[in-house]
């Protein structure tokens, strides 16, 4: 039992030091930054962004008393760090340091509401979460951790169901739209109860590499919402109070839940799904599909078919994504043969286009440096000729669409100032031909052409989206149909019909705009969802996405003409769970923008604010190492990101000494500069012999004792290097050059013997090295193929204490196995060493494992790993620990061995050793106590053939990356 609560403890610590910093990355060193300070937020900007910084103050503080009022809290001032020049849509809230950060490109999948005004509804609501449980956590967390204790208990204690369940219950609370109000996210769930029931707790949660598991945003908005619903949302109100006043209590989520409702929050994740599996089921026996054909094959693990086209009458194209194999665009043949064609690299949400035999994608490509910069890659593909042509657009581009003549592309353009776009390019220069803003810059999605002068455009306005068409000519905008059809997106022109996928009936369906006759029909009802409709020639032949709990399957429409129905006779949705929830706010805020309002802005200093001492702990804790020792440490984190400090005192148990630490990590310029340097007294012992002797002379007596001893000890390391991004398609790509500086001094006190060494040593150390790794899918142990490089040189060429040298050069190289899933690695080194008189740098390679590692001149290294997923169980014991999947890994090591033979500290000869092992290395990937950060967890047995001995190791590490 001692042992078990030892090892959850090392979880804990180790929650301690991910909690102390969370590091999303840097903005462009080149960006001069400004701030609004409102009454409750601090906005840090670029100052290009002053406009849309102003509108988005304004839009916080309206949401301030909106966001704020079903959790009875009103959060102290917060700052908000806005990310322009980055390709990513998303937006976050952290605690060590405390702030929010807004990444302000839209996507094409956001729902009908502005992007910014989104950010605020959603993320706010976190920081309500959050400051309320900090208000109430018992001061003694605060004292002893800073900021990161709220952090921990928030992380420890609080579900990540609940967590971002709440925040979308709140923006679909106080907005006309919100994620509940959107078909597409609330389908996955419906599809898996009703054809596969209901999964336990832990896979709901925890999630599965066997089978597709909604994610938490959507189970939380069922959880939290349903519960609302059911006992008032003053539940959410007392739970946050219990967690935040009884941190110490055994789980004070589950006991304040079971008060409240009179159930823990397994038995309620039990009655509010089946509730809904009831109500699911009793509307799916309503429901009458017309006839389709399948046209994809069946696929024994969850797989998406999307983007789809017509390649001629009978084969079609998609963009396929799965958890067991890595996305590709793939060929379907008339009898569902499937073929691989290309396998893209990360492609932006709803930004697949086809014309004829071409596919064209938009694709995110990062900065070379900075992780808050990136571009967006038009890529085009000829399925009959393989060729690639690639454009590079100006800013961000989404939702590439190919003319007529496919000599022009249409893109969904944003700028760094958040300035919306309906761009063309040519593509046979790649030159900018046109760029067309809409007079309230109103944010475009899924452009189609019509023909040569008009595109169709799905438009973002004030009141939601509408269907319109664009005069590149005029640049005149025309609002096709003024009513509100809800989501609306993947327009497809035939035959002066404008074909798009609407949630307008409560699920995503098929519908089609008659340009002359100026009328809608409906034209298929799923059972579940719909997307990605492919229209052949003159109407003939209608192919779409059509949604199960096994993925989108592709599906062709018959009799399309005989079942359509005229959009008056189709019911608009309502949203039961939602309109129920806004019952429960204040109401929805009103954004509209004074014009006579400004906020007073002003710079923002960098160098001013690159201090910002956010936690503590009565332990030192390095979170570069995962060192967590008895002492004590004190951490700074700026809120751009760009610098971080750790300042310490760490005991060591073992020596009884301590020492005072300082490190510091500036990444705000191209290279990332580190400085770390360790001060105090380091300790050892010796044998002491005493001996008695006789009046003859003669040993009549002779003690051994350990003597122990002291000495001072000052270590400095200053390193430089620089991580490029080399990115691009379906392969990732870092190139990181490094040099480093070490300094070590010896000093003497008043146990240390004489003859111990006394002065510095110095050393250089140079590194290269590269990567390049495929994706790798859900189910993959090892990408199927990469390639690892890494080169090092140490040496001493300052100083008068010569170290020797060392260089080193080692690889792997990573292979698909013989089934899908499995992988080989094969690792490869060599070293040469330079061993000084007295002193000599440790090894830079692999040794075989099993063996422990001895002094060598040369040396080279070999191993061969075979890894596998056995069996994937999802077992759970009683929220203790939750196996989602077991591996195996069989490997076998070799190592040559050369080096010096000593007698008494002098060189007696030299010698040459092979040394092998085998062995098996079992693992699980795990939850401990509900935990959302999986743990892989297991044992390696090593047999050493030349001792015929075997030797065990523990494995263990966790996956904060997936936070």
């Amino acid at each position: 039992m001692k042992r078990l609560l030892l090892f959850f403890y090392l979880i804990f610590l180790l929650n301690i030091s991910n909690a102390q910093f969370f590091q999303t990355g840097q903005d462009p060193a080149s960006i001069k930054w400004r701030q609004i300070n409102t009454e409750n937020f601090q906005l840090i900007y670029p100052d290009y962004y002053e406009l849309q910084s102003q509108k988005l103050a304004f839009v916080l503080e309206k949401v301030y008393n909106y966001g704020s009022y079903s959790l009875n809290h009103k959060p102290k001032k917060i700052s908000v760090i806005l990310h322009t020049q980055t390709v990513k849509s998303n937006g976050l809230v952290a605690w060590a340091p405390k702030r929010s950060e807004f990444y302000t490109t839209p996507h094409q999948g956001i729902y009908p509401q502005d992007w910014l005004e989104q950010l605020a509804l959603h993320e706010f609501r976190h920081v309500v979460q959050i400051d309320k449980l900090n208000e109430r956590l018992p001061g003694i967390i605060k004292l002893l951790l800073g900021e990161s204790g709220t952090a921990l208990v928030f992380g420890a204690y609080l579900p990540w169901w609940f967590i971002e369940g709440d925040a979308v219950v709140t923006e679909t609370a106080l907005s006309n739209y919100g994620r509940g109000r959107f078909p597409s996210f609330l389908m996955e769930h419906k599809a898996q109860v009703v054809e596969k029931g209901n999964y336990k707790y832990d896979k709901a949660y925890n999630g599965s590499y066997k089978d597709f598991v909604a994610d938490h945003y959507k189970l939380g908005y069922y959880m939290v919402g349903e519960t609302r619903k059911q006992f008032g949302s003053e539940v959410w109100d007392s739970v946050l109070n219990r967690v935040g006043k009884k941190p110490f209590s055994l789980n004070p989520f589950n006991k304040t839940l079971k008060q409240s409702t009179g159930l823990n929050k397994v038995e309620l994740y039990n009655s509010v799904f089946e509730n809904l599996r009831n109500q699911w089921i009793k509307a799916d026996e309503n429901f009458v599909s017309i006839k389709f054909d399948v046209k994809s094959p069946k696929n024994k693990t969850y797989t998406n078919y999307k983007y789809n086209h017509w390649l001629n009458d009978t084969t079609l194209v998609s963009y396929k994504t799965s958890l067991n194999k890595i996305p590709s665009f793939v060929v379907l043949s008339k009898t569902r043969e499937e073929k691989n064609i290309f396998y893209p690299g990360v492609i932006f949400n709803e930004s697949v286009n086809y014309r004829d035999e071409l596919i064209v994608w938009s694709e995110q490509i990062p900065d070379l440096r900075w992780s808050h910069s990136g571009k967006s890659l038009i890529r085009i593909f000829n399925i009959n000729t393989r060729e690639i042509i690639e454009l590079q657009p100006e800013f961000k581009c989404f939702s590439p669409s190919l003319s007529h003549d496919k000599k022009s592309v249409a893109v969904v353009e944003t700028d760094f100032g958040s300035n919306n776009y309906l761009t063309i390019y040519s593509v046979t220069s790649g030159k900018l031909i046109k760029r067309i803003q809409t007079k309230n810059n109103n944010y475009l999605f899924s452009p189609e052409w019509l023909n040569d002068i008009e595109i169709a455009v799905v438009l973002l306005t004030a009141k939601g989206k509408r269907l319109a068409k664009i005069n590149i000519e005029t640049e005149e905008v025309e609002v096709l149909v003024e009513q509100d059809l809800g989501e609306i997106k993947h327009l497809k022109y035939s035959e002066n019909n404008i074909y798009f996928i609407s949630s307008y009936s409560g699920k995503n369906g098929l519908y089609k705009y008659n340009q002359l006759s100026k009328e809608i029909q409906f034209l298929y009802e799923p059972r579940f969802g719909a997307e990605s409709p492919a229209i052949s020639g003159l109407n003939s032949k209608i192919a779409l996405s059509n949604y199960t709990s096994d993925g989108f399957q592709i599906i062709e429409l018959s009799n399309i003409k005989e079942n359509a129905t005229r959009f008056e006779s189709v019911n608009k949705a309502s949203y039961l769970l939602a309109d129920e929830l806004a019952g429960q706010e204040m109401g929805i805020p009103d954004f509209s923008y004074p014009d006579t309002l400004n906020f007073a802005s002003k710079k923002y200093s960098k160098v001013s604010n690159l201090i910002n001492f956010h936690s503590w702990a009565p332990a030192f804790v390095n979170v570069n190492t995962y060192e967590i020792v008895p002492g004590a440490s004190l951490m700074s984190q700026n809120k751009l990101g760009t610098a971080e400090t750790i300042l310490g005192y760490k005991w060591d148990v073992a020596e009884k000494t301590g020492k005072f630490f300082a490190g510091y990590t500036f990444k705000g310029w191209y290279p990332v500069f580190d400085i770390e340097i360790n001060s105090g007294k380091s300790a050892s012992e010796y044998l002491l012999i005493e001996q008695t002797k006789n009046q003859n002379g003669d040993v009549v007596q002779q003690d051994t004792s350990l003597q122990r001893y002291t000495w001072k000890h000052t270590t400095a390391e200053f390193g430089i290097k620089v991580p490029l991004n080399l990115t691009k398609g379906v392969f990732g790509r870092l190139l990181q050059p490094e040099v480093q500086y070490d300094y070590s001094f010896y000093d003497h006190d008043s146990s240390t013997p004489e003859h111990f060494f006394k002065g510095n040593f110095q050393s250089l150390s140079y590194r290269l090295y590269f990567h390049q790794l495929l994706k790798q899918s859900s189910q993959d142990v090892f990408p199927n193929f990469g390639l690892i490089i890494d080169g090092s040189y140490r040496h001493s060429p300052t100083g008068k204490n010569d170290l020797g040298s060392v260089l080193a050069g080692q690889s792997i190289l990573y292979l698909p196995g013989f089934l899908a899933n499995h992988g080989v690695k094969i690792y490869s080194g060599i070293q040469d060493k330079k061993i000084s008189d007295t002193f000599s740098f440790s090894e830079a390679i692999r040794y075989p494992r099993g063996w422990g590692k001895r002094n060598t001149t040369r040396m080279k290294s070999l191993a061969l790993d075979y890894k596998l997923p056995l069996f994937y169980p999802e077992w759970s014991v009683g929220g203790i620990i939750y196996i989602q999947r077991v591996k195996a890994s069989l490997f076998g090591d070799y190592a040559s061995l050369n080096g010096y033979v000593y007698h008494d500290g002098e060189i007696t000869g030299t010698y040459n050793k092979n040394i092998s092992s085998l062995g098996i290395e079992l693992s699980g990937d795990v939850n401990f106590m509900r935990f959302y950060a999986p743990t892989e967890i297991g044992f390696r047995a090593s047999y050493i053939p030349e001792l015929g001995n075997v030797y065990f190791d523990f494995l263990f590490s966790i996956d904060f990356d997936s936070l």
